[in-house]
C-alpha cells in the first residue's frame, strides 16, 4: 500500500495544479464522504462533519466554503449526505445531495460501492469589482442571476479498519448546464457548464509501536482532475496515542499546509481540527494564507440487547 501512495503521487505531480470548480479542502482525510460516495457507512456507525475554510485571506472576495456532511451504517447499506455552499466573489454555489452505497467483503477489507443523487445551485450577484466600467461588457451581469440543475456521482471504495484505504470516483456525470438571464432586464446572462471530475484516494497507517497504536504514522494522498487540470495533495499525519495529531500537507504549485487536532477524551467519537496553509504559488505575495477548521463525531450505532425469556414447567 505504502508503495501504491508513493507511486500514484509521483504519477500526478507531472501535472500542472490549477484552479478547478470543486471547492477545496486541506483536511480532506476527514472528509472522503463529499467526494467518494461509496466511502458512506464505510465507519461502520454514524459519522457527521463540519469544515470551514477561508482561503487566501487578504483578498476582497476570497473563496469562503462550508460543508456538513452525515453518514450511517445499516447492515450492508450505507447512507449519506453532503451539503456545501462556496462562495468566490460575486459566484455563490449550494450543493446538496444524497449518498447510497452497498458495502461486500472482499479479502481482509470491504469494498463500497456508491452512487450519489443531488442537485447545484449557481448565482451571480451584481457587486463586481473591476477597475474598468464592467458595466461595458454585456457578457457581465450587471443584476442577480440564479439557476439550479441535477447531479450524480459514483464511487468506489475499499478499506481495511485501523490500516488502510484507497477509492475511486466520478462526480458530477451529467456534465449539466446551467443558464439564467439577468433579472430585471439587465445585462449579462449565467452561462455555466459542470465539468466531470475524477478523484483517486488512498491512505495508509503505519504503526511504529508494535499494535498499541501509541504512535501511528498516516500518510496519504488525494488526486482530482477535471481532464483539464489536476491537482495532487500529498499528507502525512502523525498520531500519538489515539489523542493528538499533526502533520503536513504539500499541495503541488499552490500550498504547504501544517495540520493539527485532538480528540476529546471525555466525549469518544468526538474530534477538532485545523490547518493553515502558507500559499506558494505567485498568490502568497498578496494573501496571509488559509485556515480550515473542522469538527467530525462519529457513534457506534448499538443494537439493543435481545430479551429472552425461560419459562420451566416445574415452575408455573
Amino acid at each position: 500500500m505504502k508503495k501504491l501512495i508513493i507511486s500514484t503521487a509521483f504519477l500526478f505531480a507531472g501535472f500542472v495544479a490549477t484552479a478547478q470548480q470543486d471547492a477545496q479542502f486541506t483536511q480532506n482525510m476527514f472528509n472522503k464522504l463529499s467526494v467518494n460516495p461509496g466511502s458512506a457507512g464505510h465507519n461502520g456507525g454514524i459519522c457527521a462533519t463540519f469544515l470551514t475554510r477561508s482561503q487566501w485571506m487578504g483578498f476582497d472576495g476570497r473563496p469562503q466554503t462550508h460543508l456538513f456532511s452525515a453518514d450511517a451504517r445499516i447492515s450492508k447499506h450505507g447512507i449519506g449526505l453532503t451539503v456545501f455552499q462556496d462562495k468566490l466573489g460575486i459566484e455563490s454555489s449550494l450543493i446538496a445531495k444524497l449518498a447510497y452505497s452497498y458495502h461486500l467483503m472482499l479479502g481482509p477489507g470491504e469494498l463500497g460501492i456508491g452512487l450519489e443523487v443531488g442537485m447545484i445551485n449557481k448565482s451571480f450577484g451584481d457587486e463586481f469589482v473591476a477597475i474598468d466600467d464592467y458595466t461595458q461588457d454585456p457578457s457581465i451581469p450587471n443584476a442577480n442571476t440564479s439557476a439550479i440543475t441535477y447531479d450524480a456521482g459514483f464511487g468506489l471504495f475499499y478499506h481495511i479498519k485501523d490500516k488502510m484505504y484507497v477509492g475511486i470516483s466520478a462526480l458530477h456525470l451529467p456534465q449539466s448546464e446551467l443558464e439564467d438571464v439577468a433579472d430585471g432586464g439587465g445585462a449579462g446572462a449565467l452561462n455555466y457548464a459542470q465539468s466531470r471530475h475524477y478523484y483517486i484516494m488512498a491512505g495508509y497507517d503505519w504503526d511504529l509501536s508494535g499494535g498499541s497504536r501509541k504512535w501511528v504514522v498516516k500518510p496519504s494522498i488525494l488526486a482530482k482532475t477535471d481532464a483539464a487540470s489536476t491537482q495532487l495533495d500529498v499528507n502525512a499525519l502523525v498520531e500519538f496515542n489515539k489523542l493528538v495529531w499533526g502533520g503536513v500537507s504539500y499541495r503541488v504549485q499552490d500550498a504547504i499546509a501544517v495540520l493539527a487536532g485532538v480528540n476529546v477524551p471525555q466525549l469518544p467519537g468526538l474530534k477538532f481540527g485545523v490547518s493553515y496553509d502558507i500559499t506558494t504559488s505567485a498568490l502568497g505575495d498578496h494573501s496571509s494564507g488559509s485556515l480550515e477548521f473542522m469538527i467530525k463525531y462519529c457513534t457506534n450505532i448499538v443494537k439493543p440487547p435481545k430479551r429472552e425469556v425461560y419459562k420451566s414447567v416445574r415452575f408455573l
